[in-house]
């Protein structure tokens, strides 16, 4: 079956990104709006990729010959292709470990009972605010949290100076009463057109350490740049 996958990347410790074209969202920030390849990836060397979709024979083949342990299924959005859970089973066949983040529209019992890991992405509780930004309500992913939240379950949001540290709080003071202690990684936006402004980076650590002691939730950011990707497919 052909899948939505167009893009493979290995890191040192023997795991990967996979990378799903499309999603069912429309975020005026999403960082695939400008870098449809991994970003750590020199320009060089992503200028001639063309998007050509694997089947899923043809994933599990390149994970195997480059001995993958570890997935992470992102991109775009995961949920939206059909070929998602013939991937998953095929996956957890071969022992390779699953982390997926999605906006959670899509979820369901066999994607969830599948995976290994679940980062679900929250942009904003505010569904006006979220319409505006994400051009679709955030009700049904809301309601998917509070349907299928278990263990496997860990957050992302994304820092946006519009939306302030407020935002990020609100957002922490939610998850917070699904699991004490639960993790919330903090995001700063990649700017991909002027309708943002680029976030300082000392607003969003002190943000975090706001969250941490206001909170239980255990806020990070991603420090330091990506390095040492490699090129999969294609």
């Amino acid at each position: 079956m052909i899948t939505r996958i167009y893009h493979i990347t290995k890191f040192l410790d023997h795991s990967s990104y996979i990378f799903f074209n499309g999603c069912n969202w429309d975020c005026d920030f999403c960082i695939m709006k400008k870098y449809k390849f991994d970003i750590h990836l020199p320009e060089s060397q992503i200028s001639n990729f063309n998007l050509k979709f694997l089947s899923v024979e043809d994933v599990v083949n390149i994970l195997k010959e480059n001995k993958i342990i570890e997935v992470f299924l992102g991109g775009g959005e995961p949920t939206i292709d059909p070929a998602l859970i013939e991937l998953l089973e095929r996956l957890k066949f071969h022992n390779i470990k699953i982390n997926i983040l999605t906006n959670g529209e899509l979820l369901n019992d066999k994607i969830v009972d599948l995976v290994d890991r679940i980062a679900f992405s929250i942009k904003t509780l505010d569904n006006d605010a979220h319409e505006k930004i994400v051009h679709r309500s955030n009700a049904k992913s809301l309601e998917n949290l509070n349907k299928f939240f278990n263990e496997k379950f860990t957050f992302e949001t994304v820092y946006l100076n519009e939306l302030g540290c407020k935002n990020v709080l609100n957002i922490a003071k939610f998850i917070e009463k699904f699991k004490v202690g639960v993790t919330l990684r903090v995001d700063p936006l990649i700017p991909v057109n002027d309708k943002f402004s680029i976030p300082d980076i000392n607003e969003i650590d002190n943000c975090i350490e706001m969250v941490s002691k206001a909170t239980s939730v255990k806020a990070f950011r991603i420090k330091g740049k990506g390095k040492n990707a490699k090129v999969l497919y294609p």
